[in-house]
């Protein structure tokens, strides 16, 4: 090829060496190539346009680079755009398209360049375009889906110290728990119930759990402990409060306690403990099926707020029925357990039971000469309610 061929047919490397010095110009007609085929790629994000166009420069002159010969591959403006995109909430097949259309950029120029001729040349630089848009486009990936793991956990973390603040005991800040709310907005006014529960089968029940309450009008907050979790119900009536609380005991099969109910959200630390207590009272002897409310049960409290003092009650109460074999101990105490839950009434504990009324009076009389409590005396009855529900709480 003579000297004068050499300057009307430039070689590609020369062409991209040419491109290399316009790319800026490059970098504006690839901005305006991806939001015109990504029509929400600015409207749904926050990136901005001077970011885009900075990271379209960025590669344009990096590929350009490799392409003239003046510099080696270098792959950190595709790991920058990577982050950046997934930083600022740019779609991961949003940021590939971008690859490709920057690929097509230059493979177009380069045919403008060279008047329209594909020599042997131009085909091989072809090659190698698409090859560089493959290896930029898997590190711009890689960088992004790190980037975007980081961003979960730490969004992840930043609830979960959210979640604490919010059961946390307010007395030293009574403004942190309304600025936890504000967070997961929820208002800061309302019926509020703080519910402890045995834990779920798995972390999409919680999930489950609140979009179902969330179906009803009611929004809750949720944080997974050791043994179960606690959550934060809150409505904007009290009937929806209960109604929420109807809905937990058909989803949550396990014991369920609630705190009593509160408007401002200074009452949670409180009621955490109170949600936690009332649990508590819920035995393992008696329907799991309702949730126990910490107002309704006086007794149970008392027993588990006090345990030592309760299983002591229990063993002086209950004497000589406690060394009953397994088998005929518990019959007795289910028997008392039924004819309590009946209000005192033999007819309604046997139809309960199942049982024959004389098999019931049979048992009672048993009970009576076992523990030496009469059941025509009031107060020696309801010692005998303390002893049984101290015993089947607190063992």
């Amino acid at each position: 090829m003579t000297a004068t061929e050499f300057e009307l047919h430039p070689s590609p490397t020369d062409l991209a060496a040419a491109m290399l010095d316009e790319v800026d110009d490059l970098a504006t007609e690839l901005v305006r190539r991806i939001l015109g085929a990504e029509h929400a790629y600015l409207e749904s994000t926050l990136l901005t346009p001077e970011q885009l166009h900075e990271a379209s420069r960025s590669n344009l002159a990096s590929m350009l680079g490799k392409l003239s010969g003046r510099a080696p591959i270098r792959l950190e403006s595709a790991q920058a755009a990577g982050r950046l995109k997934a930083e600022q909430g740019v779609p991961l097949a949003a940021l590939l398209h971008a690859f490709r259309l920057g690929g097509r950029l230059v493979w177009d120029e380069l045919m403008v360049r060279s008047d329209g001729r594909a020599s042997h040349a131009l085909l091989d630089m072809a090659a190698q375009v698409w090859a560089l848009v493959d290896v930029y486009s898997d590190e711009a990936a890689e960088a992004y889906r790190e980037s975007a793991d980081v961003r979960a956990r730490e969004s992840a973390e930043a609830r979960g110290r959210l979640i604490r603040v919010l059961f946390a005991d307010h007395a030293a800040n009574p403004t942190a728990a309304a600025d936890a709310l504000r967070a997961f907005r929820i208002p800061d006014h309302g019926y509020f119930a703080v519910v402890s529960q045995e834990p779920l089968a798995t972390a999409a029940s919680i999930d489950g759990l609140i979009a179902r309450l969330r179906a009803d009008g009611t929004e809750s907050v949720w944080d997974a402990e050791v043994d179960g979790s606690v959550g934060l119900i809150c409505a904007a009536t009290e009937s929806e409060l209960d109604s929420a609380l109807d809905t937990l005991s058909e989803l949550c099969p396990g014991r369920v306690g609630v705190s009593s109910i509160f408007r401002s959200p200074s009452g949670i630390g409180d009621a955490v403990g109170q949600a936690r207590l009332a649990r508590q009272c819920s035995s393992l002897d008696s329907s799991p099926s309702m949730p126990v409310r910490y107002d309704s049960v006086p007794v149970p409290l008392l027993l588990v707020r006090d345990p030592q003092s309760g299983r002591i009650a229990s063993r002086q109460i209950l004497g000589d029925l406690l060394t009953l074999p397994r088998p005929e101990r518990q019959s007795l105490m289910a028997t008392l357990d039924a004819w309590f839950s009946c209000g005192g009434s033999t007819k309604a504990a046997a139809e309960s039971l199942h049982y024959h009324r004389n098999t019931v009076l049979y048992r009672l009389r048993r009970i009576a000469e076992l523990t030496g409590r009469d059941f025509r005396d009031p107060a020696q009855v309801a010692e005998l309610y303390v002893g049984l529900r101290a015993h089947q709480l607190l063992t």
